[in-house]
């Protein structure tokens, strides 16, 4: 890394990278006060623990943490981009992903249509080696996160949903396939917990306020997503949802000068442009009396 920095043109000690675990190490080094700032991405549990360890020392704390994203088609939504914008938000990667649109909501009227579109593309989607740049969809990242996600869909019948494709491989591959699922409770934990996999659960909805109702009902805030063709009806709902970013009839295209972070359990802060500089400088101000 030391190399790499002066390549980019900077001087040696500007950027140094510390090997570990997040303990004993990550916890060292957001608890020594000659630790300036921290900026943290990661787990909403971990995140709690990094502003509590910076506090002792008053060290300001930027923090970008986990996520249930909303993804909201509405009636006059184009069914067609909204379900590739839709494939694409939440089988990324795999689902891995703090982005995810992990909660969808269906406009009732067309419920059955878009979901047959649904399900359709999400069974299409090729499954490939994990190391080949090419794979869209892959095995998880390891056993450990795989036994994780398996328990969200292992539960899924006995919360009383209904997995309508996917569901965990048997293979060995660490692998849960895209999966959809449907008539989950609010209470459930695959529709309250951030399961960072590729599993989706879909409800539907009958009016504006009661999707945004549903939307805003979560601890996460740091993205959501809505389908519509009305720019009426897209302003007004974007501007009611509480997520940090919000994308309108699409997924994830970023420019990085924009603000980026989330509120509640996603995080604290902004990061991007501006925001980044602000928040890795210390205002300061200089008042001289001059005698002439």
């Amino acid at each position: 890394m030391g190399r790499l920095a002066t390549e980019a043109g900077l001087p040696p000690g500007v950027i140094n990278v510390l090997n570990g675990h997040g303990d004993p190490a990550g916890a060292a080094l957001v608890a020594d006060d000659r630790v300036d700032r921290v900026t943290f991405t990661g787990s909403s549990a971990t995140g709690k623990r990094v502003m509590a360890a910076a506090a002792a020392h008053l060290a300001p704390v930027s923090l970008e943490l986990g996520g249930k994203g909303a993804n909201i088609v509405f009636e006059d939504a184009d069914l067609g981009n909204a379900v590739r914008w839709t494939v694409e938000a939440i089988f990324r990667n795999s689902g891995q992903v703090c982005l995810a649109g992990s909660r969808l909501y269906v406009a009732s009227g067309i419920y059955d249509e878009f979901m047959a579109l649904f399900v359709a593309a999400a069974e299409a989607l090729p499954i490939g080696d994990p190391f080949d740049p090419g794979t869209r969809f892959a095995s998880l990242a390891s056993k450990k996160h795989f036994e994780k996600v398996s328990s969200y869909v292992d539960g899924v019948d006995l919360e009383g949903g209904k997995i309508l494709t996917g569901g965990v491989d048997e293979d060995g591959r660490w692998l849960v396939r895209p999966t959809i699922v449907t008539d989950l409770p609010l209470t459930a934990a695959a529709y309250c917990e951030e399961i960072f996999g590729p599993v989706c659960v879909v409800n539907r909805f009958e009016s504006e306020d009661e999707v945004v109702g549903l939307a805003n009902d979560t601890r996460y805030g740091l993205n959501a997503m809505l389908f519509t063709e009305n720019l009426s009806r897209a302003h007004r709902v974007a501007s009611r949802l509480r997520a940090g970013t919000v994308w309108v009839n699409c997924f994830f295209i970023r420019d990085l000068r924009t603000p980026f972070g989330g509120v509640g359990d996603s995080g604290v802060g902004r990061e991007g442009g501006n925001f980044s500089r602000e928040f890795f400088t210390e205002p300061k101000a200089i008042v001289m009396q001059i005698d002439r």
